[in-house]
Formats: structure tokens, sequence, C-alpha cells
């Protein structure tokens, strides 16, 4: 049933156009970044460079291409739940003889799967150096992982919040809200005498960060998971409260 759900999803998302402006749209920011910063690279003495060309490249097209998602998730999000809620479709879904656990894995499962393919696109614009650069496969490989947990991350909060409203664009703002606070929350410690090391976890740039230097920390996928789950879960408790009243 979880595959029925994830095809449908699927389909009726890539059936419109916001899927491939996202893509369209990330693929060109991501190559003039990835441009800016060989041609930077490229002008620098050997004495004069600092990181290698792989970390360089994953801290900038990696890094950027993290804050598209943070913006393109809840997008894609909100047609999961809120325009459903809207037009009335899920009150079909909630009629039928399927778990909510379900439904609401289904529709994560269907967005990620949307938003893979703007994790992606780091990977294959830094790839194309790979017969003309000596490049660090294995933090590469870290660096797309970080981004793919990120991504979910991002999925996840956008599911939740698209779960609050039936008005896709309160449901925008909401999850861009939420984000947004997880982006900066660790900044706390700066207005205060002691180091606050719980705002810093709380922060999802901060694990992120040590994927993309090629560093998987035990820490940083429990953090991921973690905050992935916590939302799914507060979307699973929000659908059932929301239809047994």
């Amino acid at each position: 049933m979880i595959g029925i759900m994830v095809g449908r999803e699927v389909r009726s998302a890539f059936v419109t156009s916001l899927p491939w402006i996202l893509l369209t749209g990330g693929q060109i920011i991501l190559a003039w970044i990835f441009l800016q910063v060989i041609e930077r690279f490229s002008g620098l003495e050997a004495a004069g460079r600092t990181v290698t060309l792989t970390q360089e490249l994953t801290l900038n097209v990696f890094g950027f291409a993290a804050i598209l998602i943070m913006f393109a998730a809840p997008l894609l999000a909100m047609r999961l739940l809120s325009s459903e809620f809207q037009d009335g479709r899920f009150d079909l879904i909630s009629a039928a003889p399927v778990r909510m656990v379900t439904v609401v894995l289904g529709k994560f499962i269907g967005l990620l799967i949307l938003i893979t393919p703007l994790c992606l696109l780091p990977l294959v614009n830094v790839l194309l150096l790979a017969y003309s650069a000596e490049l660090d496969y294995e933090q590469l490989a870290a660096a797309t992982l970080g981004l793919w947990l990120a991504a979910a991350l991002f999925a996840a909060v956008g599911l939740y919040a698209s779960s609050l409203t039936a008005q896709p664009g309160t449901a925008v703002f909401i999850a861009l809200s939420m984000l947004l606070l997880l982006s900066i929350i660790g900044r706390a410690e700066q207005f205060t005498a002691t180091t606050l090391s719980l705002f810093e976890w709380l922060t999802w740039n901060e694990h992120l960060f040590w994927c993309l230097i090629g560093t998987i920390r035990l820490s940083d996928l429990a953090y991921f998971g973690f905050f992935i789950l916590f939302f799914l879960l507060l979307t699973q408790r929000r659908l059932t409260n929301r239809y047994l009243q």
C-alpha cells in the first residue's frame, strides 16, 4: 500500500511544472556557483590554496544546494496535504481502509523521491571534473549523503507544516519559519556568557558541515534520524486528530 501511495504522489507531481522548474532553476544556479569556484580556485597560486578543490566544491556547491532545497521542500510539500485539504481530496484517502501511518510514510517517501534529483545536482556538476582534476570521492560521497539527509529533514518539516492548514501558502510560510529557526538557533550562544551546546546541536547546518568536509559522525546521523522521525510522528498525530474530531 505504501508503494501505491508513493507512485501516486510521484506521478501526480511530475505532471505539474513545479518539480521541473525547481530542477532547472537549481541546476542553473549551481552551475554558476560551480564555475565561480573553479575560476577562483584556478586563479590561486599553489601556496595560497588552503583547502583542496574537492573541499572547496563541497562547501560551496553542496552548501548552497542545501539552501535551495530548504526552500524547495516546502513548495513541493504543500500540495501533498494542504492542497488536498483545500479541495477535499484527502477526505477520500482518510475514508479508505488505510492506516494513517501508511499515508504519512507514502507521502514522505514520495516527497523524498521528488527532492532526490536536487540532491544529486551538485555531485553531477562536480563529477564533470573527474578526468581533469584529482577529486576525493569519499568526501563527495559523504557530502552527498549529508545533503540527502538534510533534504529528508526538510521534507519531514514541510510535510508536518502541510498537515497544519488547508492554505498552501500558509503551510510554506510555517515550514520555512521552522527551518529558518533550526538554521539560526545555534547562534543563541553568541548572546550568552556560556556555551549552549544544546542549541548548537539543534542547528541542522552544523551537522551538515561535518558531512561536507568528509566526516560522517554518529551524532550527525542520530540528529537527522531523530528529527525526521519526530516530525513524521507529529504529522501522523496531527492527521489522526483531524479525522477523529
